[in-house]
């Protein structure tokens, strides 16, 4: 069976825009609509405006949904496809499942990109990936340090944390000395998928909450559990939580794997999460 990927923050790039358009046509009435919503056109954004949150999440998703519509366009029949996201990538995905709409998918991402960038500014953190440690030696280390957190479980041998700048730092710092191989230090200025994220996550569910969703009309996996999106959702609660949980990537593709999904195909910019699933 088939299952569709739509990646995260970080997959950017100044050109998706363009070759997208280049590639499906129709993707343009998909930005006119984004210009109008976000009051901004997506297309003329370079990386400096992409580097930040405020602007990289709906570019992200536009550029995913042309991508699924596409994708759409060149199948009989996807209902059977499961569909999975990396963090901000499951908003899209809940839209391919038939969750949202389009308007509302690109308001309520709009929206979320402008919470997180606030509560970064308000309460600034840091992320670092950590590589080759496995996840208990990580999160044994991390039992010693307050507000650092295991965020993103991303494959084996490749954890990211998160938190405090000052403690974040020495937390990544002693499990370099640990063994890690690498400490990479994410490009962002916020703890995403912490307790850090609850102010803006309480703004979102109460924004959502004004949002019209639907039950899912195809199989859609969830980072925060690793299993799979009961129908009877109750989605802004759920985005709420999802905004301050760590990203389950790993569990959530093995048991995508255990439920009878074997080919994997990344709809979005970059391919992240296509070396992710081959290390998983």
């Amino acid at each position: 069976m088939n299952a569709f990927l739509f990646p995260g923050q970080g997959a950017q790039s100044a050109v998706m825009a363009q070759s997208m358009l280049s590639e499906y046509p129709e993707a343009k009435a998909f930005y006119d609509s984004a210009r109008e919503i976000c009051g901004y056109d997506l297309t003329t954004l370079g990386d400096a405006e992409l580097g930040m949150t405020r602007y990289s999440q709906p570019a992200i998703t536009v550029h995913s949904v042309c991508a699924f519509e596409k994708a759409r366009s060149e199948s009989e029949d996807i209902a059977s496809t499961a569909m999975a996201g990396f963090s901000l990538g499951e908003y899209s995905a809940l839209y391919a499942a038939g969750v949202i709409s389009f308007s509302d998918l690109l308001k309520l991402v709009n929206k979320r990109s402008e919470l997180m960038q606030e509560a970064a500014e308000t309460s600034p953190g840091a992320m670092f990936a950590i590589i080759g440690l496995e996840d208990a030696a990580i999160e044994q280390v991390l039992e010693h340090y307050n507000e650092v957190y295991a965020v993103n479980y991303n494959c084996s041998g490749q954890l990211v944390i998160a938190g405090a700048i000052d403690p974040t730092e020495k937390a990544a710092a002693e499990l370099l000395a640990n063994g890690a191989r690498r400490a990479h230090r994410l490009a962002v200025n916020g703890a995403f998928h912490t307790p850090f994220m609850s102010s803006a996550a309480e703004k979102l569910k109460a924004f959502a909450s004004e949002i019209s969703f639907s039950a899912p009309k195809s199989p859609i996996y969830s980072n925060a559990t690793g299993l799979p999106v009961a129908a009877n959702t109750e989605f802004p609660e759920y985005l709420r939580t999802h905004m301050i949980s760590p990203v389950r990537f790993t569990d959530e593709i093995r048991r995508m794997r255990a439920d009878g999904y074997e080919n994997f195909i990344e709809l979005g910019p970059g391919k992240v999460l296509t070396g992710l699933l081959r290390k998983i």
